[in-house]
């Protein structure tokens, strides 16, 4: 029995929800109250934040016992409620993957390098100009030694940090396992081992690009145990099959990686050009108004010359009439000589189109760098478990199918239609949630 039930009616929920339940029924609220999908509503934000303070309550187990005892008041977290902005960008954010995948860092690693090679270069034109005139050619080698040393200790460091990673990923992934290795492994403990790591897919499914990691992590596991299990065989010729089969995969996804990043470079070239065409026109149409403004000026000189000089009216109206119109001859001409040259003119549409293709392109190239970053940090720690000499063959074997088992339930985890929009609408709001959180701490980070 409950004393305050304010929080579960917000979520829509009962009061014995599971985690996943309260879990699932705050991503629906959230993006149904979501201040940027309602903007006619002046309560939306205040909606979003009670949703928000709900599951950061029901979401914690200490803090919701102490709920469901004494109430709302008693409950309210030490530290205070998040933001619900930035709490919601951070439960969402790709954190729930963070034990079986890791933090991705290929993006920001060669950002990182680009920006190291953008100040040092950028350092070394300095020095050499300054060595034009002091004469010290030497400063630019120095410089340049200088740039190749930050990278190297940048890679470096990204070199430890992976290693770190993969061996916490590594003892992670064999506690998860070992409820299954650990046991006597008959048909009852594979049941309940399937239905717990089905209960959490269920819950990373519909996690930003929750169905395409789930399915990728499955995927690796199942073919890794397999090569492992078939090299247990008869000369292990069945598992040297499926690992040249597993090199061709590969060889695949990295050829697959880089068209997608060529593909997006080459829209976003377009997409630039369409916008120099525009500045084109837009320049074009400034100096054409500029030149009308200056015209109109010069006939108004003119009409007061004519005024003061007290001219007959006929002759000074033929006068301009015969002039407008061998200029605006003139000015068609030159207009057809153009029209052969300049480039298209694109409309809002067109550029707001072209907009939406490149962000299509963009994010295709990001998550298959992404899923050739994720495929190759799982595949390092299933060659880890697996091919861990400390540890007996038969344990290696053990762990080899509940690898399996795993593999086999993310790789069938599916979604609805309708949770499927659910997921197009929810990723959408995440990107923009992050996209805000990042600007936000820019200025942080310039200021230190």
């Amino acid at each position: 029995m409950v004393v305050d039930t304010t929080y579960y009616e917000l979520l829509q929920i009962k009061s014995d929800a599971t985690s996943l339940e309260i879990k699932k029924a705050y991503r629906k609220q959230a993006i149904r109250l979501h201040p940027d999908k309602n903007p006619e509503d002046p309560q939306a934000a205040e909606k979003f934040q009670e949703v928000g303070q709900a599951y950061q309550v029901l979401s914690d187990e200490k803090l919701r016992e102490r709920y469901d005892k004494y109430g709302k008041e008693q409950s309210i977290p030490s530290e205070g409620f998040e933001d619900p902005a930035e709490f919601f960008s951070m439960i969402f954010g790709g954190e729930a993957f963070k034990d079986w995948i890791g933090e991705l860092s290929l993006l920001s690693e060669l950002t990182k390098s680009a920006e190291l090679n953008e100040e040092e270069g950028n350092k070394t034109q300095e020095s050499s100009d300054k060595n034009l005139l002091s004469h010290k050619a030497h400063d630019k080698d120095d410089d340049e030694e200088h740039r190749k040393e930050k990278l190297e200790k940048f890679e470096e460091e990204c070199r430890i940090k992976k290693i770190e990673t993969r061996k916490e990923l590594t003892d992670k992934l064999i506690n998860k396992l070992s409820l299954f290795t650990e046991t006597d492994m008959k048909d009852d403990v594979i049941d309940s081992f399937k239905s717990k790591i089905n209960y959490e897919a269920e819950s990373l499914k519909m996690e930003s690009f929750g169905l395409e990691i789930l399915h990728t992590v499955g995927q690796i596991y199942k073919l890794k145990s397999k090569i492992f299990l078939k090299n247990q065989t008869f000369f292990g010729w069945g598992g040297l099959w499926w690992s040249v089969k597993e090199k061709g995969g590969v060889v695949k996804d990295t050829f697959r990686t880089v068209s997608a990043a060529l593909d997006a470079q080459k829209t976003m070239e377009e997409y630039s050009k369409m916008q120099q065409d525009n500045e084109y026109h837009a320049k074009k149409e400034e100096e054409e108004k500029r030149k009308a403004e200056e015209e109109v000026t010069k006939l108004e000189e003119e009409l007061d010359n004519i005024k003061k000089q007290q001219k007959e009216k006929e002759e000074e109206n033929n006068v301009d009439k015969k002039d407008g119109k061998e200029k605006e001859d003139e000015n068609n001409g030159d207009k057809k000589d153009e029209k052969e040259k300049e480039p298209d003119k694109h409309t809002a549409e067109d550029l707001a189109d072209m907009e939406k293709f490149l962000l299509a392109k963009v994010l295709a190239a990001a998550w298959n760098g992404s899923k050739f970053e994720i495929q190759g940090t799982v595949r390092s720690v299933c060659d880890a478990i697996l091919d861990d000499k400390d540890v007996t063959i038969e344990k290696r074997i053990a762990r080899a199918r509940a690898m399996r088992l795993i593999g086999e339930v993310f790789s069938s985890v599916t979604r609805t239609e309708a949770e499927d929009e659910e997921a197009r609408i929810f990723e959408e709001l995440v990107a923009e949630a992050s996209k805000k959180r990042e600007k936000k701490k820019k200025p942080e980070t310039e200021s230190k």
